[in-house]
């Protein structure tokens, strides 16, 4: 309940609400694995959406804790939502993938997945400008580490409540090496599905970007 909180600021912060949407998936996990379950869709093909799912709802609370705020240079790959939300598929099929590949030699759990995708998120986030602006500001500049740590570890572990049984199942390499190398596969896949998917739009011409307030949606 704590990200709550965050809607009263001023301006209202409603980013903080992918944590809670996770913690309430998680105590709900066995009525939606029963969901799940119902889903006819190749098991890579039902990940990938069930991340895009996730991707889609953390870029939307971004956006709108972003026009909330009136940020003039708002930290989001597009001000304006249709084009953000179009943009971020090159980002979330990474995630969807490393995780699945690493998947098929080691176990993860929810704790690792939150975890692991949560550092990630902190040196990937802005180029590893997060990392270096908090890194210059310590103690205080943890509080940031933190609050991209919940973000990415929130959206991530969300995408996993969702995906098919066997994914990340037991019986797998348990060894220390599945931890650098999750990392190390969505650091490669990342740079391989943004530069894909951004070509795969460039057809597309998206116009430049405006000022979130002045042009919300396109």
């Amino acid at each position: 309940m704590l990200p709550l909180g965050m809607l009263l600021a001023d301006p209202a912060d409603p980013m903080l609400m992918i944590y809670s949407i996770f913690v309430a998936a998680w105590f709900s996990r066995e009525r939606l694995q029963a969901i799940v379950r119902r889903v006819r869709l190749p098991s890579w093909a039902h990940a990938t959406l069930a991340m895009l799912l996730a991707g889609a709802l953390t870029e939307s609370l971004a956006w709108l804790s972003n026009l909330l705020a009136r940020d003039p240079q708002p930290a989001l790959l597009h001000p304006q939502l249709a084009y953000d939300l179009l943009l971020s598929p090159g980002i979330y099929i990474a995630w969807a993938l490393a995780w699945m590949a690493a998947g098929r030699v080691c176990t993860y759990s929810t704790l690792n997945v939150f975890v692991l995708q949560g550092v990630y998120g902190v040196f990937i986030e802005q180029q590893g400008a997060v990392f270096l602006n908090g890194a210059t500001a310590l103690p205080a500049g943890a509080v940031l580490w933190l609050y991209v740590f919940v973000v990415y570890g929130s959206a991530m572990g969300l995408a996993v409540l969702l995906w098919p049984p066997g994914l990340l199942a037991e019986g797998r390499s348990r060894r220390w090496f599945r931890f650098p190398l999750v990392v190390a596969l969505n650091f490669g896949f990342t740079a391989i599905t943004a530069t894909a998917w951004a070509l795969l739009l460039q057809p597309l011409r998206i116009p430049e970007a405006r000022p979130i307030w002045e042009a919300p949606l396109w």
